[in-house]
């Protein structure tokens, strides 16, 4: 076998996400006080500090929630109607779910650039977050620019969040979050306009230019109606800058719903068939291998997630977090292509099958159609997810079913 595998030579691999250090104020400092002051049962807690034993009484809500994300689905378009699971949403899960979209803007930080770069060409920065809840992804990418703008010096410029989605209660605790963001950090302060809508994400009115679009965790909560449909076409034809990030859970629907619909944009022509049309995770615009069977394409990324109140409540969960695991795409505008992968440059789309305790092993590799097998030695550090370049006389086996042992 000759490969560089070992090396990882890319700007997307599996390493260790280094947090905005604006992370560590929202999660412990932003969030638990916006709960406290806006869910507390009684008026004399709302003014105190947030303790431990607020963590105690909020995390009933967390553990409800969490049981109805992993076993009861039908109840995932009305939670965020309730006060208990909007305040459980703000604690734990906003930061679970910030820290993919952190962890995608370290790994694609040009794509980021590029939505920089539009607002700064256009005088604004305007993110399009769709299905948006408490603004999730608008506030990670905020404190990811405030990150980039106090090392570069670059001042940012003005900036417009708008914001679809069925709830407005939460999205005006997310405009609390964003706007304790603007008081605090003088990068932003008096710089962002937020505009609210609600709506479904599909009518979302596209009439002035995106940076970027968001999506999070969309496709997984609703079913667009059949008279909806056109939203693909104004939707990819409205990008710019930064392109589209669409955000999925790592389960096989979730996973295999985003392989099918980037398969019927490629087929229908709504995006080019040029792998510079997706910044990731493909690199390749062929048939995804893993559109259908027993695989499907997600990842796990080893993060440690910052935050010593999220800490206390994935101990409650009785599973401290050190991954991040998501299925996404990332679509980029006409204006500004991903850059064309290497031609012998391949994803791994599997963590290590089954071998023996000291001997090689192999994983799965995407190509187009069927995934592919490549044996790796014992000592080679590779992970899903990573790059890898093949020469012409690397070992590879496509194959044309289901791979029996690879992970869940």
């Amino acid at each position: 076998m000759t490969s560089r595998s070992s090396k990882r030579q890319t700007s997307d691999s599996t390493s260790t996400t280094p947090f905005p250090l604006a992370w560590q104020w929202l999660v412990d400092e932003a969030l638990p006080t916006w709960v406290k002051q806006h869910y507390s049962p009684q008026a004399s807690w709302k003014a105190k500090p947030f303790t431990h034993q607020d963590a105690v009484f909020f995390s009933k809500g967390i553990h409800e929630l969490s049981e109805i994300f992993t076993e009861e689905r039908g109840k995932l378009p009305t939670y965020f109607h309730h006060p208990r699971f909007r305040s459980a949403y703000l604690l734990y899960f906003v930061p679970l779910q910030a820290a993919k979209f952190v962890s995608l803007f370290h790994l694609y930080s040009a794509a980021m650039k590029a939505a920089l770069q539009h607002g700064k060409k256009t005088g604004t920065l305007r993110i399009y977050d769709l299905g948006a809840g408490p603004g999730t992804g608008s506030i990670a990418a905020l404190i990811w620019l405030i990150d980039l703008a106090s090392k570069t010096g670059d001042p940012l410029p003005k900036i417009e969040l708008h914001w679809w989605d069925t709830n407005a209660s939460t999205m005006e605790d997310g405009r609390g979050i964003v706007d304790q963001l603007s008081e605090s950090f003088p990068l932003l302060y008096e710089k962002i306009d937020l505009f609210t809508h609600e709506a479904p994400w599909w009518e979302v009115n596209l009439e002035k230019e995106p940076s970027l679009v968001i999506m999070g965790h969309v496709l997984n909560e609703a079913t667009i109606p059949g008279k909806a449909q056109n939203i693909w076409q104004r939707l990819l034809g409205s990008l710019r800058g930064g392109g589209l990030l669409m955000v999925e859970p790592a389960s096989r629907a979730s996973s295999q719903s985003l392989s099918r619909l980037r398969d019927s944009f490629i087929e229908s022509e709504l995006i080019a068939e040029s792998p510079s049309a997706i910044w990731g995770p493909c690199l390749h615009t062929g048939h995804c291998p893993l559109a259908d069977g027993r695989d499907w394409c997600h990842f796990s990324l080893p993060v440690q997630i910052p935050g010593n109140w999220f800490r206390t409540f994935s101990k409650g969960l009785g599973s401290e977090r050190n991954w991040v695991k998501f299925s996404y795409l990332w679509f980029s505008a006409k204006s500004n292509p991903a850059p064309v992968p290497q031609k012998m440059q391949r994803r791994v789309i599997s963590d290590r099958l089954s071998a023996g305790k000291d001997g090689p092993a192999d994983v799965l590799i995407c190509e187009p159609e069927f995934p592919a097998r490549f044996r790796v030695s014992a000592r080679t550090a590779i992970h899903r997810g990573d790059l890898i370049y093949l020469t012409k006389d690397s070992p590879i086996t496509r194959t044309s079913a289901p791979i029996d042992d690879s992970e869940e």
